[in-house]
């Protein structure tokens, strides 16, 4: 079965005041783009589009940290009963991927909290992401986990922005294709707040100068 895209339309946007937000961030937010319930039902679906294209295979979940916990967490469950008859376990792994682009463009990164790579050579591996916009944290997490020996690898995002790539990288699963907005919450952080929102909000010129690093 081929899968469905899920494309935010530009103009979509919801009113604030019809969610349940904390009153922490009033003010903050512009509109919600995505509500949770619609997050689920289609990581949901994103499992089953997993379970069909790899198969009783086994696989390595690799989640990068801190945006996808939450995606990682819903996607997670539902791979585990979409799996359930599975011959092959399913395992998961955490790393924080730390980008290094000085002028000379080295090029290198730093991936934190796996101990070792070597456990992944020779496994099937799904990325998991909160999102890809340029395109070039993937592009050196992917070549690296290559490098290291990884069988196969695919991705699995929660948002991709609809922008330019600096590089271009699979995008084998998404949640969601969306506009090129300021956007935070499940997840997604700007200066490390707004990762408990539910929803998945846009932000509002007074929450970007609230919050902007000083």
């Amino acid at each position: 079965m081929a899968q469905e895209n899920i494309d935010i339309p530009d103009d979509f946007e919801l009113p604030v005041g019809a969610f349940d937000i904390p009153r922490c961030y009033d003010g903050d937010l512009k509109s919600v783009i995505i509500p949770e319930g619609m997050i689920r039902d289609r990581v949901r679906r994103l499992a089953k589009d997993i379970h069909e294209v790899i198969g009783n295979e086994q696989l390595a979940l690799l989640c990068v940290l801190k945006g996808s916990y939450k995606f990682f967490t819903a996607l997670v469950d539902e791979l585990s009963s979409a799996r359930y008859s599975c011959p092959e376990p399913m395992t998961v792994d955490f790393i924080r991927v730390k980008s290094y682009e000085d002028q000379s463009s080295t090029g290198m990164i730093q991936i934190m909290g796996l101990a070792n790579l070597e456990e992944l050579r020779g496994k099937n591996v799904l990325v998991v992401d909160d999102i890809v916009d340029s395109g070039q944290t993937m592009a050196k997490l992917l070549h690296t986990l290559k490098e290291n020996g990884v069988k196969q690898s695919w991705t699995a995002l929660l948002v991709s922005k609809r922008v330019s790539r600096m590089i271009q990288v699979p995008e084998n699963f998404v949640a969601f294709r969306i506009p090129d907005k300021f956007i935070v919450g499940y997840g997604l952080d700007y200066n490390q707040k707004f990762r408990d929102l539910n929803h998945i909000c846009v932000m509002s010129s007074k929450g970007i100068e609230r919050y902007k690093n000083k």
